[in-house]
């Protein structure tokens, strides 16, 4: 993620279309939405009880010793630094053609949002689908809440469009000021939630963490980091791990970087790690920026990403749907999802990623197909001019 403006333009050009497209950001943003879709299918398991009801189960409450791979599987952060770049490239065509915050926001928020219009209205069908075979009403709601936490981060994101252009003026005169700020805010919030404060007060850190990963994205956007020699990125990943073991070893926080029953979540809201972590993973994806460069310069690599990240979003949506829709079949077939951990596990798991990944691919298929279809007669029904 390196590279001045001006440098990299014709990198960029070689690259993609525009000056401002960098292939590493599209990779990065395509490559961590499906690793939380992954995340999500190998963590999330059903038990259950001897009266009949199901249970919910996350494989790293039994699988302790692989929390620490959380550290790299949990890629949020660079999901925000994406999302920095993108916003200050669109910014500045935004500013340059004459046009402002609104108009940026508008724009943003429509691209944003466009795939969950198609994804809701399922989200009740799924529901009644649940109730109507036998899930009693509480658990069918239970589910339809649970289809919709894929939400949490648009709301976040959507929050982030709105101020990212007061965020990049602020940016253009200060922009240490800016990340340093933020650092602040997540350190005190986080304070105050450890010190017993209340419970609100530790949602901040959703705006403090995830903005300060948003910054890290701009920075790269605007070239501040092209002249950093890779030996510093080096140590950076060496002091954001070394800071990461100090606090959640001796210091009050989990190993995990998601959420776990009994135990101070990382993730909701983020803490104080989440931020060290965004800055380990930045620099982790700056070291390994020539290789990947070179690598998206194949045309098949490239054409695989361009092909995954127009339909990431929806991927991302519709990822719990098809997870609790195999979890479904099992259990109507009588078939009880193996224990995490559990030898059955570990052996079913290739098997169980490739089956959710086709079903994933035959949805996003077929309502692509669909959408174009419902276009072409909305097209036909409009009168000719």
């Amino acid at each position: 993620m390196t590279g001045r403006a001006g440098s990299m333009a014709p990198e960029a050009v070689r690259q993609g279309s525009g000056a401002s497209r960098d292939r590493l950001v599209d990779l990065v943003r395509a490559a961590s939405l499906a690793i939380v879709v992954v995340g999500h299918w190998l963590m999330a398991s059903v038990s259950v009880s001897p009266d009949g009801r199901l249970a919910p189960e996350n494989a790293l409450t039994e699988l302790t010793t692989l929390r620490p791979a959380t550290w790299v599987l949990q890629v949020m952060p660079l999901f925000f630094m994406a999302g920095g770049f993108a916003n200050l490239t669109v910014w500045q065509r935004t500013t340059s053609a004459g046009d402002g915050h609104w108009t940026f926001v508008r724009s943003r928020l429509t691209r944003l949002w466009r795939p969950v219009t198609r994804f809701l209205p399922a989200v009740p069908a799924v529901g009644m689908v649940a109730y109507a075979a036998g899930l009693p009403a509480r658990d069918a709601v239970a589910l339809g809440v649970l289809l919709v936490q894929p939400l949490w981060f648009l709301a976040v994101y959507t929050g982030i469009i709105v101020v990212a252009p007061l965020l990049l003026r602020c940016h253009a005169v200060a922009p240490r000021t800016v990340l340093g700020v933020l650092a602040v805010g997540a350190v005190v919030v986080d304070v105050v939630r450890l010190a017993g404060g209340p419970a609100i007060v530790a949602t901040a850190n959703l705006a403090f963490v995830w903005l300060f990963a948003h910054q890290l994205g701009v920075c790269h956007a605007d070239g501040r980091l092209a002249a950093v020699p890779r030996r510093r990125w080096w140590a950076v990943v060496a002091a954001a791990v070394g800071v990461l073991i100090l606090l959640t070893g001796p210091g009050p926080y989990p190993v995990s970087m998601v959420g776990l029953p009994g135990q101070l979540s990382n993730m909701s809201p983020p803490t104080v790690c989440l931020l060290v972590l965004s800055i380990g993973q930045g620099a982790a994806v700056l070291l390994a920026r020539p290789w990947l460069l070179s690598w998206l310069r194949r045309p098949a690599p490239w054409a695989a990403v361009e092909r995954f990240g127009s339909v990431a979003m929806t991927v991302y949506l519709w990822h719990l749907t098809v997870l609790v829709a195999a979890f479904g079949a099992l259990l109507a077939g009588g078939h009880v999802p193996p224990q995490p951990g559990s030898a059955t596990w570990w052996l079913t798991r290739p098997a169980w990623l490739a089956t959710l990944a086709m079903l994933l691919v035959a949805l996003v298929v077929v309502g692509e197909l669909l959408s174009r279809l419902i276009r072409r007669a909305g097209a036909r029904g409009r009168p000719r001019r």
